[in-house]
């Protein structure tokens, strides 16, 4: 859980950097008519076209590019920001990473854990 100065201080600096970590992005179920709606497409198109099975095979994920980012990363940016999926949108206040974004970096170096 990352520490209340950190929450209120965090502003995504727009690197990108989220984007290329390996793993999966997992959707939901609202994010999937969202997403379609924003690419013109149906909600099964979008499905065809954009996603695969989740490894634990209870959901849906987005594709990955050959380098592992995620498909809708071009150079430092979303394309498909406005629309992005849930686990998107609550990082990092619903879930976070160790390290790797720099701006959690930065913060977790001005505000160490009890104890560092």
């Amino acid at each position: 859980m990352l520490k209340k100065e950190i929450h209120e201080r965090f502003q995504c600096s727009g690197c990108g950097e989220c984007c290329r970590w390996t793993g999966s992005v997992l959707l939901t179920e609202a994010d999937l008519p969202r997403m379609a709606a924003w690419l013109g497409m149906s909600v099964q198109d979008f499905i065809d076209a954009h996603t695969r099975l989740a490894p634990n095979r209870r959901q849906l994920a987005l594709l990955d590019q050959a380098d592992g980012s995620c498909a809708f990363l071009a150079g430092d940016r979303c394309t498909i920001y406005e629309a992005r999926p849930e686990q998107c949108r609550t990082f990092p206040f619903a879930w976070s990473v160790t390290f790797g974004c720099p701006e959690l970096d930065r913060l977790r170096a001005a505000f160490p854990a009890d104890g560092e």
